[in-house]
């Protein structure tokens, strides 16, 4: 990859729940340091990060930026694409070694979430770090008013500010970052919606801004969605979703939801867009970058097939905005072309079925065999022919 340039070395600023700092949700952990033992400063600053900010202006690759490189190469958005189009006025030659302000912030307090959802973990949810008895932090950290007080000196600067989980809306420490952040900010919440809203606090002072975009996280509806994100309510989702509308279409609000292509919905896309599309809600899309049994491009040629015919099928019923025709298209030709089965695949799938099934969430027991009957057929049938 040529000319790789990126502005989040210089305006970004990323604080995962343990406390390392990165200048994007993209870059290499435990690369640049932790607040627990220093201050942000003699991070943003410090010496490994120069050392990444020289190699990117002349326009290198650095392997801090690994993950936006494959995700390119795979024909995906990046991080790197996002900081670039808020930092159109960066002049690498000119931009120097030193930290300038953060244009793009991404601060994550800890893991608090509601859910368990059958494909994330203990890293990212607190839930799942209970069933899985994984000890876990959701106090306030020691770094918190440092962070505020930084984000605070550059909030006139600050052009996005991105609440992320865990679940944000959760958090208690984000009523304060949402108190010293300007109010021409715009504001990126990603949320399972999974909440009663009207008492929720973060959401309070999220409505009554003017910029606020909506990115809800779910990929599946009705049984389905809740067997996924497990611990969901689906009628308390279609009435969040009816509150996020009215916010839209009364305060000028944006939405759409942040869908994760897998196994669970390969063969359901065209339900899951007809939703969408019925309340004229938006979806962008990722792949899965963990767990490679909820990929259908390392499945069999028989899942492969059921996963092309659906695409296709959306394609056929003009489901797909023009933003996802591309990315669809992308989808078809590799699971055309993905020749490399591997041939544990099923097992690792149906193993990772049964703990859900009987370990962690007992009262879905047989669930999947009900719900995606298609997928457990053909599952079955290639443990007989292997």
């Amino acid at each position: 990859m040529s000319d790789f340039y990126c502005a989040a070395p210089w305006r970004g600023l990323h604080i995962d729940p343990s406390g390392r700092i990165k200048t994007c949700c993209a870059g290499a952990p435990d690369t640049l340091g932790n607040l627990n033992n220093h201050t942000i400063d003699q991070v943003i600053n410090g010496q490994k990060l120069q050392e990444i900010r020289k190699t990117i202006s002349q326009g290198q690759f650095h392997p801090y930026c690994s993950i936006c490189k494959y995700s390119e190469n795979q024909g995906n958005q990046s991080e790197r694409m996002w900081h670039n189009r808020e930092n159109l006025d960066i002049d690498y030659a000119t931009a120097g070694l030193e930290y300038h302000y953060p244009t793009i912030i991404d601060v994550r307090w800890n893991t608090t979430c509601n859910l368990s959802c059958n494909y994330c973990d203990s890293n990212s949810s607190s839930r799942w770090a209970d069933l899985k008895s994984v000890p876990y932090e959701i106090k306030t950290r020691t770094h918190y008013k440092e962070v505020c007080d930084f984000i605070g000196q550059h909030s006139q600067k600050t052009k996005t500010l991105a609440l992320v989980g865990g679940e944000p809306l959760l958090m208690v420490e984000n009523e304060r970052l949402l108190d010293v952040i300007d109010s021409d900010c715009q504001i990126t919440v990603i949320t399972n919606l999974n909440h009663d809203l009207e008492k929720n606090k973060v959401f309070r002072k999220l409505k009554d801004r003017k910029h606020v975009s909506w990115s809800l996280s779910f990929d599946n509806i009705q049984e389905r969605f809740e067997y996924v994100r497990y611990g969901s309510s689906w009628a308390l989702m279609q009435n969040n979703l009816s509150i996020i509308n009215n916010l839209k279409y009364h305060c000028g609000h944006t939405a759409g939801a942040h869908a994760v292509y897998n196994l669970y919905n390969a063969t359901r896309l065209c339900e899951f867009k007809e939703f969408l599309n019925s309340i004229n809600l938006s979806v962008v899309w990722q792949p899965i970058f963990s767990m490679p049994h909820l990929d259908p491009h390392q499945h069999d040629y028989r899942v492969k097939e059921l996963a092309m015919k659906e695409i296709e099928l959306a394609f056929s019923k003009n489901l797909l905005a023009d933003s996802e025709q591309e990315y669809m298209q992308q989808h078809i030709e590799r699971l055309q072309n993905s020749t490399q089965e591997n041939c544990n695949i099923v097992n690792k799938f149906q193993e990772h079925t049964m703990k859900i099934e009987t370990k962690y969430h007992p009262d879905t027991k047989d669930q999947f065999v009900k719900l995606w009957p298609e997928l457990a057929f053909l599952m079955e049938t290639t443990r007989h022919d292997a």
